[in-house]
C-alpha cells in the first residue's frame, strides 16, 4: 500500500489534492515533494468558501503509512471551455 500512496503522490507533484489519513485527518493543499518516506504539501486555507495557498506557511510532512488516500482537489466546480453547451 506504501508503494502505491508512493506512486499516487508523485503523479500529483504540484497539483491540489486532499490526503486522508487512517486517523481520518484530511489536509489539502499542492504536494511539493515526496520522498522514500514523507509527502510534502503547501497547505490552503479557506476565505469566504475559497481556498488559497498559505504564503509563507511551512509544509507539512505526512508520513506515507499513515495515508489511507490522496484524490485530486477541485475547490470550484468544473466547466467546460468556452463554446461548448449551453450556459
Amino acid at each position: 500500500m506504501k508503494d502505491y500512496i508512493y506512486q499516487q503522490c508523485v503523479h500529483h507533484i504540484e497539483q491540489p489534492v486532499m490526503i486522508t489519513t487512517y486517523k481520518k485527518e484530511v489536509f489539502v493543499g499542492v504536494i511539493v515533494d515526496v520522498d522514500s518516506e514523507k509527502v510534502y504539501l503547501q497547505p490552503f486555507e479557506e476565505r469566504e468558501g475559497r481556498f488559497f495557498p498559505l504564503l509563507g506557511a511551512g509544509l507539512i510532512g505526512l508520513g506515507l503509512g499513515a495515508i489511507a488516500g490522496v484524490t485530486l482537489f477541485r475547490p470550484y466546480p468544473y466547466y467546460p471551455p468556452y463554446g461548448y453547451g449551453i450556459w
